[in-house]
């Protein structure tokens, strides 16, 4: 198995904190490529057992190169901390160590720059109607909220905003569209919202499929941030009760965004139904309209093959009326955990994931998108093709199957 190891620069490390406890973590990478960006959780209590008592805020991590990376405590929306997460590189078959120790070097995290490192976010955006926006340094999202139903009817499903610069945009766009100074619906050179929701589930959201239909709930009526950090956003949405087969059934929908991901992590209680079917959608398009399986662009295929555990599909960016230059193509997907999809299907307006509902427990899943105008860091085209979105949600979907073992020393 290869491993990352640089001994001189380990050892100089632990010999300038010799006096401090250390919780040494080897991550391991049993598939054939490399891993990078990837957030690896170390439980809250083990910290503390191996490096004695300790604040979140003086929690440090280092990686073999002696580099210290950034960390963030989750609260999973209780009172003291329950893990800290950071984001790890692991070599194809094979892996890489990592320390945890308490912080030594108060100036450390300035002279390195990590007290100013953000790259998600999320908020509640009242002056919008309601709307709730997340980000990450590659993509963005919003849900609308109650205010906007009034206006607007219901919509539930997820829209998608398209960024190319790893800046934190959603602040900025809203205060220029809002002022006046600049549409988000046009491209000023970091991306656009060229998305359409509508009465559908948008880019991916959830529903629950009784007797072959889905039942597709209204705006989300409260929100609460349950983390915020450098790392990962995590929010709750609880929805008004919804009619399911007869039954008053209450929504709460959770969300987690990490940095350097395209992809939301969303676990679904649906309080009061019992055992049942549930669908993730993906709203099908021609010419920035919801439309049909029989209406839909025909430049763009969907992927369905339920035993990938995945489905994607493109389409042309909107544009508003008096925008005439090409918005590029959105890609999207919804990603299933192993054995969980039961069917993949075109049904209305609509490309769908099923899966089963257990009563009382989450159903937790995976959807999002890219954008073929997304640059890299380097400068390249993130996704220009189908073909490369696709490839990344295969190992995304792979990477799912097989987690990153953590072995703690």
């Amino acid at each position: 198995m290869k491993k990352m190891f640089f001994p001189l620069l380990f050892a100089g490390l632990v010999s300038s904190c010799q006096n401090h406890a250390v919780l040494t973590v080897d991550v391991v990478n049993a598939l054939d490529a490399n891993r990078s960006n990837e957030t690896v959780e170390v439980p809250w209590g083990l910290v503390q057992e191996r490096i004695g008592a300790v604040s979140p805020q003086e929690v440090a991590v280092f990686n073999e190169l002696g580099q210290r990376l950034p960390v963030q405590a989750l609260y999973k929306g209780q009172p003291q901390p329950q893990s800290v997460i950071f984001q790890v590189e692991a070599p194809a078959q094979g892996s890489a160590t990592y320390q945890i120790m308490k912080e030594f070097d108060k100036q450390s995290e300035a002279a390195t720059g990590l007290s100013e490192y953000k790259k998600t976010a999320a908020r509640l955006v009242p002056e919008r109607m309601d709307d709730f926006a997340w980000e990450n340094n590659r993509i963005a999202y919003r849900i609308y909220g109650p205010a906007l139903m009034k206006v607007d009817g219901p919509s539930n499903g997820i829209d998608m905003w398209c960024k190319r610069t790893e800046d934190l945009i959603v602040d900025k766009w809203y205060a220029a569209d809002l002022s006046g100074k600049a549409s988000y619906h046009q491209d000023h050179g970091e991306g656009l919202d060229g998305y359409k929701v509508g009465r559908t589930l948008g880019c991916g959201a959830l529903a629950p499929y009784v007797n072959g239909q889905l039942v597709l709930g209204n705006n989300f009526v409260t929100s609460k941030i349950v983390d915020s950090g450098p790392i990962r956003t995590s929010f709750e949405l609880t929805y008004a009760p919804l009619d399911v087969a007869g039954t008053p059934v209450v929504e709460v929908r959770r969300i987690s965004l990490d940095a350097n991901s395209q992809l939301n992590c969303i676990s679904e209680m649906f309080i009061n139904a019992g055992d049942m079917e549930v669908a993730a959608g993906i709203v099908l398009k021609n010419n920035k309209i919801p439309a049909t399986v029989a209406t839909a662009d025909p430049a763009y295929k969907p992927l369905l093959d339920p035993d990938k555990g995945y489905v994607t599909y493109a389409e042309q960016a909107d544009a508003l009326s008096t925008d005439t230059t090409n918005n590029g193509v959105i890609h999207t997907a919804i990603i299933f955990p192993p054995s969980v999809m039961s069917n993949a299907k075109l049904e209305g307006n609509h490309l769908l994931a099923t899966g089963s509902y257990k009563a009382n427990e989450p159903f937790t899943y995976y959807s999002g998108g890219g954008w073929s105008k997304a640059i890299t860091e380097e400068g390249t085209l993130r996704f220009p093709t189908e073909a490369l979105w696709q490839e990344y949600i295969a190992f995304e979907a792979q990477k799912l199957s097989n987690p990153l073992e953590l072995k703690f020393k």
